[in-house]
């Protein structure tokens, strides 16, 4: 199978002691793969390294076999992403800001806006103001704005956090929907077991800035556990033991 993502042997480490050491995971073509781990276990850290935005001390990233260190553009070319936040300008229409955002990409044209409207449920409200969308909404926004550049990849940072129960359902939907008629690959973190259980194909576990597992099927991790929580906390209980 294609590797879509590689990260090999990563480490990026603050003045302040905190960071990631040694990760090393592959995404393959088609995959919906999670990224879980509690709050400051360090997936936001891993994600910016991916996308070039943190400079990591040691280690390999290459997305579609390009180098992010060396082949900057070609490896992003084909990556969308909203990393941390989902910002929008919410005095322009939801169609005006992804007209904004088609700047950065060639060869965009308007029916390509509604199409991807249309894609992420927007459509009906392309002319009303951002600042009248509910959260869910602004989510599937700015997941409209990561899907602009066509791409094979897409990385998000916690899609789900902070929504309802409608806006959470309606992005797991949206982003499972993606990958089997667009044959889109996710790569997607969170701190929400349940989510990454319901959403994602493969699991790698992410704890105190070191990887647990480096992506399993989570069908195979519930042949031989009863949820995707109990094998999560399984394993942090070994890893408590050790230390």
């Amino acid at each position: 199978m294609e590797k879509v993502l590689e990260v090999k042997n990563l480490a990026k480490l603050y003045k302040n002691g905190r960071g990631v050491k040694d990760i090393s995971f592959d995404v393959y073509k088609g995959d919906v793969f999670g990224f879980l781990g509690p709050n400051g276990a360090g997936k936001t850290t891993v994600m910016k390294s991916i996308m070039g935005l943190n400079m990591f001390e040691s280690g390999e990233v290459k997305i579609l076999g390009f180098n992010i260190k060396t082949q900057f553009e070609k490896a992003l070319g084909k990556v969308g992403a909203i990393i941390e936040t989902a910002d929008a300008y919410e005095y322009m229409s939801a169609y005006n800001n992804l007209k904004i955002a088609s700047r950065f990409y060639s060869n965009i044209k308007e029916s390509d806006i509604d199409e991807i409207l249309e894609m992420v449920e927007l459509k009906e409200f392309k002319d009303e103001k951002v600042s009248k969308f509910s959260l869910g909404m602004k989510q599937r926004l700015a997941l409209a704005s990561a899907l602009l550049s066509k791409p094979e990849l897409v990385i998000l940072d916690e899609p789900t956090n902070g929504l309802d129960i409608e806006g959470t359902v309606q992005m797991r939907n949206l982003i499972i929907q993606l990958a089997s008629e667009k044959k889109i690959t996710f790569f997607i973190s969170s701190h929400l077991v349940h989510e990454i259980e319901l959403m994602c194909s493969k699991v790698a576990i992410i704890h105190k800035g070191k990887l647990i597992n480096s992506g399993e099927e989570i069908n195979n991790i519930k042949e031989k556990y009863a949820s995707l929580e109990d094998f999560y906390m399984d394993e942090i209980n070994k890893r408590r033991l050790k230390s």
